[in-house]
């Protein structure tokens, strides 16, 4: 049920559900975005991946930055007093949530928690997808706006609702969230091989060298999860240029964020980086091989089917 209109069998034309209720006011906008510094405290592991991180994925880290930028400029074009309405609010609210995963995730990755960051790319990419979605199902959007914040007296509680939403069809549309969506549901849930990449690297029928939490710097998956939230971002700036009337921003702006892609679509297709591929086996299921997977610069690349 998409929400879109309400019929009622006759011939006259279907109403469509009202304008929401309520009106954007105190909305705050940001005059930019750079990606986290080094924090304090880090252990000696940890170091030596946010170091090497920044050096051997220097690329990749300045252009996720370069993209978390001009969102949040183009962003900030809804604040215009002809784009503030609870529409624009809709697509806003959901890009605030994949942008913060975004540059949460790169964060992970800069201290070789890589396992931890893989989820936050996955939801991004449910965050994006959904505003491609609901572009076509803004009824549901206008049906939750009147139905939250209502007084449940059952519970004496403000009454906000799930309002659940989710546009697989958007994911499933796009064929490079829908390659990262189903690599990284598969990497962060607990199946046998992908927890033993985490933990136990090198792994093989003669040895299990168990590494409890390990966060030392690796290559592949560094390069692996930064190109992935890139390339979300890439998605994401995408679905903000087709809204103008939402997010009216300037034309010199536009320009900028589409040279940006040109850059960052290019760089993804460099030869040597960790990616993945998608192979069908005899049985028609679909698997994932990591390819140019290794852990430092040095090292031979390795493909690993999972």
């Amino acid at each position: 049920m998409t929400g879109e209109t309400a019929h009622d069998g006759h011939d006259h034309p279907p109403l469509r559900i009202a304008d929401p209720p309520q009106r954007v006011s105190g909305m705050r906008v940001l005059p930019g975005w750079a990606l986290p510094g080094k924090p304090e405290g880090l252990d000696d592991v940890e170091e030596d991946a946010w170091r090497q991180t920044g050096f051997v994925c220097a690329e990749e880290w300045a252009l996720l930055e370069a993209n978390l930028h001009l969102q949040a400029r183009i962003s900030a074009a809804g604040y215009q007093v002809t784009a503030r309405n609870m529409t624009m609010a809709a697509y806003a609210s959901l890009w605030s949530r994949s942008f913060l995963l975004l540059s949460d995730a790169a964060a992970l990755v800069r201290r070789g928690a890589y396992q931890s960051a893989i989820p936050l790319v996955r939801n991004a990419v449910e965050m994006v997808a959904a505003q491609h979605g609901i572009t076509a199902e803004m009824d549901e959007w206008r049906r939750w706006t009147h139905e939250a914040y209502g007084r449940h007296e059952a519970t004496r509680s403000i009454e906000v609702g799930l309002g659940q939403y989710f546009s697989g069809e958007s994911i499933a549309g796009d064929a490079h969230l829908r390659t990262i969506y189903r690599a990284a549901s598969d990497l962060a849930r607990p199946n046998f091989g992908p927890t033993a990449l985490f933990v136990a690297e090198g792994a093989s029928h003669e040895r299990y060298p168990l590494v409890f939490a390990d966060r030392a710097f690796h290559l592949g998956w560094a390069q692996l999860v930064l190109g992935w939230a890139l390339r979300v971002g890439i998605a994401q700036l995408h679905e903000a240029l087709h809204q103008q009337q939402h997010f009216p921003a300037a034309a010199d702006l536009r320009a900028e964020a589409v040279a940006h892609v040109r850059a960052a679509e290019a760089a993804l297709e460099a030869s040597g980086r960790c990616h993945i591929e998608e192979w069908e086996d005899p049985r028609g299921r679909r698997r994932t091989i990591l390819t140019d997977f290794r852990r430092k610069p040095a090292d031979a690349p390795t493909r690993i089917l999972l």
